[in-house]
C-alpha cells in the first residue's frame, strides 16, 4: 500500500480526526502553559531589575541627595527628586527634610487605592561630615507594579503566538514521523483489519501481511481474532444444534400437551356428567326431604289441630244431645225448670269449650301462617340498635309472668345503626324471650336476661349474644330446638313452633345465622346462651352476593 493512500485512509477515519483534534488541543494547551511560564519569567525579570534599580539608588544616589539637603540646596533637591520619578515604575518621590519641610515629585496616591497596585519604599538620608554620620531626612518612593505588569502583558500575544507556532511545528514534525513509521510498519495490516471488519463475516479468517514478522503485535491480534471467530462459530453451531433439539422437544411437548388436554377434557366431561348426575340426585334428595318435612309438618299441624277440633266436635255432640232432650221434653210436656236449667248449663259449658278450642285453633293457624315467611312481609329501614333494645328493656311489664318479673339488660360495644327488617328482628327477640320465660324457669322466680352486641364493619356483621339465668338448655334439646313442633312443654299447651319460627326469620329474611351454644360439662343453672349473627346492612349484603354471583359466573366460563 502506498504512503499517500495510507495517509488518506487514516485521515478519513474517525480515529484519525480525533487524533488531529487532540493533537491541536494538546499543542494549544502546551503553548498556553509555556507562554504563561515565559510571561511569569519576564515579570520576575522586570521585578528583579526594579529591585536592582532601587539598590543602585540606595547605594549611589542617596549620598548626593543627602549632600544637597545638608547644603540646603533647594533647586538641586527638586532636580534630584524630578530625576528619580523618571526611572521606570517610580510614580512618586517625597523628601522629608526633618525640620518640617517636605519636597516631592510625581503624583502621590494612597496605597491600595483605585486600580493601581503600589509598593512603597523608604530610605533614610545620612550626611557624613568626616567625623560622624548625621540623619538629615528620609526619602519615600512609590513603585507602580501595575505598570510593570502591563509592560509584561503587552508582550503576551507575541509570546503566545511564537510558542504556539513552535509547538505546532514540533507536533507536525512528530506527527509526520509517526505517520511515516505507521505507514511503513502497520498500515497494510490495519487496512486488512478494517476491510475484514467492514465485511462482517466471521467465517472468513483475518489475513494480515507479514510486514512486521510473525511476532508483530498486529499479527498476534489477527491470530487472536481468528481464534475467537472459530470459538464463536463453534458456539453458534452448538446453539443451532441446541435450538434444533429444543424445537423437537417443544414439538414433542406440544403433542403431549394436546394428548393430556384431550384426556383432561374427557375427564372434565365425565366429571361434568357426574356433577350433573349428583345435582339431579341432590335435587331429588332435596325434594324428598322437602316432601318428608312437608309430611312431618302436615302431621304436626294435623296433630296440633286434632285436639281442639276433636274437643269442639265432642262439645257440639254434647250440646246436640242437650238440645234434643229439651225438644223431646217440650214435645211431651214434661220439661221442668230443673231439667231446663241443667241442660242450659250443659249447653253453655259446651259452647265455652267450643269457643276456647276454636280460639286455640285460630292461634295455631296464625302460627302456621307465620312459618311461611318471605322478604316482602316486612320492609327494610334504618334504626338504632340501642333504641330497638331499649323497647324491650323498658317494657318489662310485657314479660310479667305469675307474679315474677323479667329484667332485660343490654350492652353494646359501640353505637350501631342497622339497615334491616325491624319488625322481623323484633319477632326473633320476642321468640327468644318467650322461649326463656316458658322453659327456663320451671320453678318460677324472677328472670334476668342480658343481650351483648358487637359489630365487624369490615365483614358487615352484627353479633348479638343472648343470655338468661335459667336452667339452661340440655344437649339433647339443643340438637332439636329448631325442629318444628318440638317442645318440652306440650303438657302445658306449648306447640314447639317459637324457635322454629325464629330460625326461619333469621335465615330467610335477615340472611343471618342463629346458634344455641353447648352446655358446659357439669354446669347447672348456668342459663341459655344463643348467638345471633346478621348483616349490618342488608343492601350491602345484597350487593356483595350479586358481585360474588357475577364472579362465580365469570369463573365458570
Amino acid at each position: 500500500m502506498q504512503g499517500g493512500n495510507m495517509s488518506a485512509f487514516y485521515w478519513r477515519s474517525a480515529s484519525g480526526r480525533r487524533l488531529l483534534i487532540h493533537l491541536f488541543l494538546s499543542s494549544l494547551l502546551l503553548a498556553l502553559l509555556s507562554s504563561a511560564v515565559a510571561l511569569y519569567s519576564a515579570y520576575r525579570t522586570e521585578y528583579r531589575n526594579n529591585e536592582a534599580l532601587l539598590q543602585q539608588i540606595s547605594s549611589g544616589y542617596l549620598n548626593a541627595l543627602a549632600q544637597s539637603v545638608w547644603s540646603f540646596d533647594i533647586p538641586q533637591v527638586e532636580s534630584q527628586l524630578a530625576a528619580l520619578v523618571q526611572f521606570p515604575y517610580i510614580r512618586y518621590a517625597m523628601l522629608d527634610a526633618g525640620n518640617g519641610e517636605y519636597f516631592s515629585a510625581g503624583q502621590a496616591e494612597e496605597a491600595g487605592s483605585g486600580d493601581r497596585i503600589l509598593q512603597e519604599r523608604q530610605f533614610d538620608l545620612h550626611y557624613d561630615n568626616g567625623e560622624r554620620s548625621i540623619l538629615v531626612g528620609s526619602l519615600r518612593l512609590q513603585l507602580d507594579l501595575v505598570a510593570m505588569r502591563q509592560q509584561v502583558m503587552a508582550t503576551a500575544p507575541v509570546v503566545l503566538l511564537k510558542h504556539l507556532v513552535i509547538i505546532l511545528l514540533l507536533a507536525a514534525l512528530l506527527l509526520f514521523a509517526l505517520i511515516r513509521l505507521f505507514s511503513r510498519y502497520a498500515g497494510s495490516q490495519l487496512r486488512s483489519l478494517s476491510d475484514w471488519a467492514e465485511r462482517g463475516d466471521i467465517r472468513a479468517p483475518v489475513q494480515l501481511p507479514d510486514d512486521g514478522g510473525e511476532n508483530d503485535e498486529l499479527n498476534r491480534i489477527g491470530r487472536t481474532i481468528n481464534h475467537l471467530c472459530q470459538q464463536i462459530q463453534q458456539v453458534m453451531a452448538e446453539r443451532d444444534y441446541s435450538d434444533h433439539e429444543l424445537q423437537q422437544l417443544n414439538n414433542r411437548l406440544e403433542q403431549k400437551v394436546e394428548e393430556r388436554t384431550g384426556e383432561l377434557n374427557n375427564a372434565i366431561n365425565s366429571l361434568n356428567r357426574l356433577i350433573d348426575t349428583l345435582q339431579e340426585d341432590r335435587h331429588e334428595q332435596v325434594e324428598n326431604e322437602k316432601m318428608a318435612q312437608l309430611g312431618s309438618l302436615v302431621a304436626g299441624v294435623a296433630h296440633e289441630l286434632n285436639t281442639p277440633l276433636g274437643i269442639c266436635v265432642t262439645a257440639r255432640s254434647y250440646i246436640e244431645d242437650s238440645v234434643l232432650l229439651i225438644q223431646e221434653r217440650i214435645k211431651n210436656g214434661t220439661l221442668d225448670k230443673n231439667t231446663f236449667s241443667a241442660q242450659i248449663n250443659n249447653i253453655s259449658e259446651g259452647l265455652l269449650l267450643i269457643d276456647e278450642n276454636l280460639n286455640r285453633s285460630h292461634r295455631l293457624v296464625r302460627t302456621f301462617k307465620s312459618l311461611a315467611v318471605d322478604e316482602e312481609s316486612d320492609f327494610r329501614s334504618r334504626f338504632s340498635l340501642e333504641e330497638f333494645l331499649q323497647e324491650f328493656a323498658g317494657n318489662n311489664d310485657d314479660f310479667f309472668v305469675e307474679d315474677n318479673t323479667c329484667r332485660i339488660e343490654y350492652n353494646l360495644s359501640q353505637p350501631v345503626i342497622l339497615n334491616t327488617c325491624r319488625q322481623t328482628l323484633g319477632l326473633v327477640m320476642g321468640a327468644l324471650i318467650g322461649n326463656s320465660l316458658d322453659h327456663g324457669y320451671p320453678d318460677g322466680g324472677d328472670s334476668h336476661i342480658q343481650i351483648h352486641g358487637s359489630i365487624d364493619v369490615t365483614e358487615n356483621l352484627l353479633t348479638l349474644i343472648y343470655e338468661d339465668d335459667g336452667i339452661g338448655i340440655s344437649n339433647e334439646v339443643r340438637q332439636r330446638i329448631f325442629d318444628p313442633f318440638f317442645t318440652t312443654g306440650r303438657h302445658r299447651g306449648k306447640t314447639g313452633l317459637g324457635m322454629h319460627l325464629a330460625y326461619n326469620l333469621v335465615t330467610r329474611i335477615l340472611h343471618g345465622s342463629i346458634e344455641v351454644c353447648e352446655r358446659r360439662q357439669g354446669a347447672e343453672n348456668q342459663g341459655a346462651e344463643i348467638h345471633l349473627r346478621i348483616p349490618l346492612d342488608l343492601d350491602r349484603y345484597d350487593r356483595t352476593m350479586t358481585e360474588q354471583g357475577l364472579k362465580l359466573v365469570i369463573n365458570n366460563h
